[in-house]
């Protein structure tokens, strides 16, 4: 018998996929308001995870 990794595993169990978007926001960091591209995962058993990078202004539409 072969053992899997957690990786492996995950494949033959359900499924492997992910499905990630990507979207832009503004955010208040201190008092200010800066661009962020927010990158949005859901794995496959629905945890959703945000990650988040300072982006150009321009990459926003204008607050409020």
């Amino acid at each position: 018998m072969k053992k899997l990794s957690i990786a492996e595993a995950s494949i033959v169990i359900g499924g492997c996929c992910q499905t990630c978007t990507d979207s832009f926001e503004w955010a208040t960091v201190g008092n200010n308001e800066v661009c962020q591209a927010v990158t949005t995962c859901t794995d496959k058993n629905g945890v959703v995870t945000k990650t988040y990078q300072t982006a150009p202004a321009s990459s926003c539409k204008s607050p409020g």
